[in-house]
C-alpha cells in the first residue's frame, strides 16, 4: 500500500469515528504512520484530505454494486450497506456527517458530501427503471426511503436493518411486479 492510501484510510476512520474537524491532522498521521511533512505533500489542505475521503469512500461503495440492470441490483444494494455496516460500524451515515459539519462552513464540501444522496437516489431510480421499465419515481423513492432509513436506524439496532429494510424493498417490488 502507499502513503497517500494509508493517509486516506487513516483520516476516513477517524472522521467516521470522531467526526471531521474534532480530528487533528496530528491524529491522522499517527494512525497512517506518516509524518505531517509526508501528509501535506499528498494533502496540502484538510480540505483537500476530506473531498478525497468523500471521493474515494463514494468510489468504493458503489464498486461493490451490480449495474443497475442487474435483476438483483436492488437487493444487492442492502446486502452491500449491511455489509458495510458490518463491518465498519452502525454510527450513521458518513455522508450526513460531513454535511453537518461543512453545511455552513464550507459549501463545496457540504455539496460533495450531498453527492452521494444524489447518486443513490439516481443509482435505485435506475435499477427500478430498468428493472420494471418505468419512470414512475413513486417506488424508487420509497426503496430510498428504506435505504435512508436503514442507515439511520442502524445506530439504534445495528447492521440487521440493512436486511430488513431488503425484505421491504423486496416486497414493494412484488407488489409492483403484480399490478403490472
Amino acid at each position: 500500500m502507499n502513503k497517500r492510501d494509508d493517509i486516506l484510510q487513516a483520516a476516513e476512520k477517524l472522521f467516521y469515528t470522531h467526526g471531521f474537524h474534532p480530528t487533528s491532522t496530528d491524529q491522522i498521521c499517527a494512525a497512517a504512520r506518516v509524518s505531517t511533512r509526508t501528509f501535506y505533500r499528498y494533502f496540502p489542505s484538510r480540505e483537500m484530505l476530506t473531498k478525497c475521503v468523500m471521493e474515494e469512500r463514494q468510489t468504493r461503495f458503489f464498486g461493490d454494486l451490480h449495474p443497475s440492470d442487474h435483476p438483483q441490483a436492488v437487493n444487492k444494494l442492502f446486502a452491500v450497506l449491511e455489509k458495510w455496516m458490518s463491518e465498519q460500524g452502525a454510527l450513521g451515515c458518513f455522508f450526513a456527517k460531513a454535511w453537518g459539519e461543512y453545511a455552513e462552513q464550507d459549501a463545496l464540501l457540504a455539496a460533495r458530501a450531498l453527492d452521494f444522496r444524489y447518486a443513490i437516489r439516481d443509482y435505485i431510480a435506475a435499477c427500478i427503471a430498468q428493472r420494471f421499465k418505468t419512470s414512475d419515481d413513486s417506488l424508487a423513492n420509497a426503496i430510498w426511503m428504506l435505504f435512508e432509513g436503514a442507515v439511520t436506524a442502524a445506530v439504534i439496532q445495528g447492521s440487521a436493518t440493512a436486511f430488513q429494510a431488503e425484505q421491504a424493498a423486496a416486497l414493494l417490488m412484488n407488489i409492483q411486479e403484480k399490478q403490472l
